[in-house]
């Protein structure tokens, strides 16, 4: 099943230059998503007081270019069936006027909330979403975020309550813009990023004190979450 989303911009989803932020990219994507568990009747707030709950573990996404402030904007997903016990993945195609210009895909895995552990996924689950044998980026592996050995800036973060979603714990979105306050600010300003890669390690939950360290490396940006303990919670990689 091939879901189609249209999304009409907000002017928040802009830089000044009118120029979308690849934030609001994923923003998009994450939404298209979500309209397709709704179709398929696997509605995330409903599941997660049930006591079960998707949880994403991987974000990527590669952009051709950014829309600009009055493009016509369009996401497709569709979800590529249980890729092993616990796991699937879910696709996407961007596009503008139009024209694709851009893909991403991600990785879940279902989660029994009460018992702290991953959940089997039965096969008429996967059917709800009529799965689909395509993979926007073929066999190819997602590309590894290494963590620095040294980091160049730091800021430590405590989550709002805004921050906190209905699975209790940080907005997996929300970690985008611990990383956009951690980049230096010439960085920032430049915003010229076509892509980006997160990998969720563990969840940061309401109160927690944590610490944003950044790093340029091999040409690119590298944002690493930590917790008060030094766990790593999240790593980010924009180019």
């Amino acid at each position: 099943m091939f879901v189609d989303f249209k999304y009409e911009p907000l002017i928040e989803d802009f830089y000044a230059d009118g120029e979308m932020k690849i934030e609001s990219v994923l923003k998009i994507l994450e939404n298209a998503g979500n309209r397709h568990s709704d179709l398929a009747g696997n509605h995330n707030i409903e599941g997660s007081s049930n006591g079960m709950a998707w949880i994403l573990t991987d974000w990527y996404v590669e952009m051709d270019f950014l829309p600009k402030y009055g493009s016509s904007i369009l996401a497709k997903t569709w979800s590529q069936g249980a890729t092993s016990i616990f796991g699937t993945s879910r696709d996407f195609e961007f596009y503008c006027d139009g024209k694709i210009c851009g893909k991403g895909t991600t990785r879940w895995v279902l989660y029994d909330i009460q018992s702290s552990r991953p959940k089997k996924i039965e096969q008429d689950l996967i059917e709800k979403y009529g799965p689909e044998k395509l993979s926007v980026f073929g066999d190819a592996k997602l590309p590894k975020i290494s963590v620095p050995e040294s980091f160049s800036n730091e800021i430590s973060l405590r989550p709002r309550r805004s921050d906190i979603d209905f699975n209790s714990h940080v907005h997996n979105l929300v970690y985008i813009d611990y990383a956009m306050e951690t980049l230096p600010g010439d960085v920032y300003m430049k915003h010229d990023f076509r892509k980006i890669r997160i990998n969720y390690k563990a969840a940061v939950k309401e109160g927690e004190e944590i610490v944003a360290r950044y790093a340029e490396l091999d040409g690119g940006h590298t944002v690493c979450i930590f917790g008060c303990d030094g766990s790593l919670k999240t790593s980010i990689r924009i180019n």
